[in-house]
């Protein structure tokens, strides 16, 4: 029985090597806190499981990021890919 809902288990490696990937490409410090989860996606066109990357850099403080893939897939250039995509978000303000 899952008590979380959509909650899924990540092998711990693979989420090791997703928060070093987001420190890295991010350019994050120890400090800071990476949390790498997988929830059901029911959105329209989205597949079954995402991976949701969030960063917490202090109160009020937090980026998510969503890839639509499962954790098992993600790989560095996903990460790259959303903060390419996080840049140009930015750049445009």
């Amino acid at each position: 029985m899952n008590l979380f809902g959509g909650k899924r288990m990540i092998p711990a490696d693979q989420t090791e090597r997703i928060k070093a990937w987001t420190r890295t490409v991010f350019h994050l410090s120890d400090a800071t806190t990476v949390m790498v989860t997988e929830l059901e996606c029911r959105e329209p066109g989205c597949p079954p499981i995402e991976t949701v990357i969030a960063v917490l850099k202090g109160p009020g403080e937090t980026q998510q990021y969503k890839i639509h893939k499962t954790a098992i897939e993600v790989g560095l250039s996903d990460i790259e890919g959303v903060a390419v995509k996080e840049e140009l978000h930015h750049g445009q303000h």
